[in-house]
């Protein structure tokens, strides 16, 4: 995996929610591993409009640009891609929570169901 410049960074977190998604989906499967925040109450989530919601990103390094203000105890997480498909997106589906997707610094990410993301990782 070739690191990214700051320019890609960038350009990827102004980009628009579909291809973060896209670039999540690829970097998923390529790492075999997703991030996402956690602090000593577990698992960072989320409210929106749609209910709970829970926050994953492709890297620590754009997760952790969500480790401030309320969460600045928070830290980034690496959660194995198989653990995420075996456990992850069941559960989130039998509690009908959505996952924003690589959300970036404009509280702006891809709301995805886990069945949907089921699929696109078996893609």
């Amino acid at each position: 995996m070739t690191e990214l410049s700051m320019d890609q960074r960038v350009q990827l977190l102004v980009s628009p929610d579909s291809e973060r998604l896209a670039y999540f989906i690829e970097q998923a499967k390529v790492t075999q591993q997703v991030w996402s925040l956690s602090n000593e109450e577990g698992f960072v989530m989320v409210e929106t409009d749609d209910g709970d919601c829970v926050m994953v990103w492709p890297d620590a390094e754009f997760a952790s640009q969500w480790a401030i203000d309320d969460w600045d105890d928070c830290e980034p997480v690496a959660v194995s891609l198989e653990t995420f498909k075996t456990e992850w997106l069941p559960s989130l589906t039998a509690d009908k929570i959505t996952v924003a997707v690589f959300p970036n610094i404009e509280d702006e990410g891809k709301l995805s169901t886990a069945e949907e993301l089921t699929t696109l990782l078996a893609e």
